[in-house]
């Protein structure tokens, strides 16, 4: 196994006994990391042992050695019929270090969660989600063909397959944080249908979306041209906008402009606990960076481009193009902001999958062209100078808030404060933003 690679245990669980292996241990894969074609690790552990759905988040356990990556455990309860053959012990006599966190799920399944642990890892949810999801089919003559399949869970989302008699369809369900992305999809499905999911379906209190599969969504899929595709057509429905962002605001759209943006990362520089580990230079610094930060911020939101719908995180990977159709996905973080957020982000994240020299300039310029035509008096050459900094600062406090919205122990986004901070550090120290 190579240093990337990771070790995932599985314990399936039926009352108070666990499905083993013949030598007593837990079913097993190896995760391979660099492998863009297998399945999340949380949708490969529900096919392993049988057929389960994940009771509490994956545990990461104790690492052998100070230099090795740490096994994770996924705790499943039993869905259906139990497979068969299988040789089920009891829970008391698994090994460690599996029997106490596998004990530790079940009572808290079974009792009190720990704050902030989302729904799906709770008693009878996927029970209501697929009565839930049945109604909705029924009403289109459609009809479900087998049990919801896991596609992720983790600390802020789940997502399933969900087999139907005319195809398969996409189900999502948020965290309370992003509880508003259900309501935020359906204007959105009104306004803009052809740039984002076809909706099937939406429950805007409970936070879920039943939507059409899209074409060209994944790695293995996706045309080429796909950015190229996404960041004209993107930048002028932005446009269109400005004319109904009151719709938005009543949809639960977060509002992330100039003040709340500065506000709230002066709290996320003060109280992070990532930031903990700073040096006294590196505080030092960042005391000197924030203020020079705060005023090119201020600055950017200042070149005449107003905010409007953004998505929030838009990358590749949440780009759907098969060639003739451009859709956009995943609005967990979609909110009215600034614009060139978006763009920037967009143009950048090319930087970090390295596909060549001049290829973000060349998007963010094609971005940029509708605003232009909108806005011809707007300083749209310093606010694409700006924007890559405006972006640190706002994806700063994008993770912040999720952390803090997350589980205690969740680990999802554990060092990415840190990383921004010395990111903006640098890029104001070095380069004057």
């Amino acid at each position: 196994m190579t240093a990337s690679q990771r070790t995932h245990h599985v314990a399936l669980v039926r009352d108070d006994t666990v499905l083993v292996a013949g030598d007593g241990s837990l079913p097993s894969f190896v995760q391979d990391p660099e492998n863009d074609d297998a399945p999340d690790p949380t949708a490969y552990a529900t096919t392993v042992a049988g057929h389960g759905v994940h009771l509490a988040p994956v545990v990461t356990l104790p690492a052998e050695a100070p230099d090795s990556r740490p096994d994770r455990l996924h705790v499943l309860a039993l869905r259906g019929d139990a497979p068969a053959g299988a040789d089920w012990r009891r829970l008391d006599d698994l090994a460690e270090p599996w029997r106490s966190p596998v004990r530790a799920a079940l009572e808290q399944y079974a009792g009190s969660a720990p704050p902030r642990r989302p729904d799906w890892f709770r008693p009878g949810w996927h029970d209501r989600v697929e009565a839930w999801v049945d109604e909705q089919l029924a009403a289109n003559g459609t009809r479900r063909t087998g049990p919801l399949r896991t596609h992720r869970v983790w600390s802020i989302s789940a997502v399933f397959e969900v087999p139907t008699d005319r195809g398969p369809l996409w189900f999502k369900a948020c965290c309370d944080h992003f509880i508003a992305e259900a309501a935020i999809v359906g204007r959105l499905a009104q306004r803009i249908g052809h740039l984002v999911p076809l909706l099937v379906a939406g429950d805007d209190r409970a936070g879920w979306l039943l939507m059409e599969p899209l074409h060209g969504a994944s790695d293995r899929d996706r045309a080429d041209g796909a950015v190229d595709a996404a960041a004209p057509a993107w930048a002028r429905a932005q446009v269109t906008a400005l004319d109904w962002l009151d719709e938005l605001r009543a949809a639960g759209c977060p509002e992330r402009g100039l003040e709340a943006t500065l506000a709230t990362w002066r709290v996320v520089l003060d109280t992070s606990p990532e930031l903990a580990v700073l040096t006294e230079a590196e505080r030092e610094q960042l005391t000197t960076a924030a203020a020079g930060a705060e005023a090119l911020v201020r600055e950017f939101w200042a070149c005449g481009i107003p905010d409007t719908l953004s998505h929030g995180d838009l990358h590749p990977g949440n780009v759907a193009y098969d060639g003739r159709e451009v859709r956009i996905f995943d609005w967990t973080d979609g909110c009215v902001t600034h614009p060139f957020l978006d763009g920037s982000h967009l143009a950048r994240v090319l930087d970090w999958y390295g596909t060549g020299a001049g290829e973000a300039e060349r998007v963010m310029q094609a971005y940029a062209a509708p605003w232009r035509d909108a806005f011809p008096d707007a300083d749209v050459d310093r606010a694409l100078e700006l924007a890559p900094l405006a972006d640190l600062v706002f994806q700063t406090v994008t993770f912040a808030q999720i952390a803090a919205a997350s589980e205690d122990g969740a680990g999802d986004f554990d060092g990415v404060v840190l990383r921004f901070t010395r990111e903006v550090v640098e890029r104001v120290t070095t380069a004057g933003g």
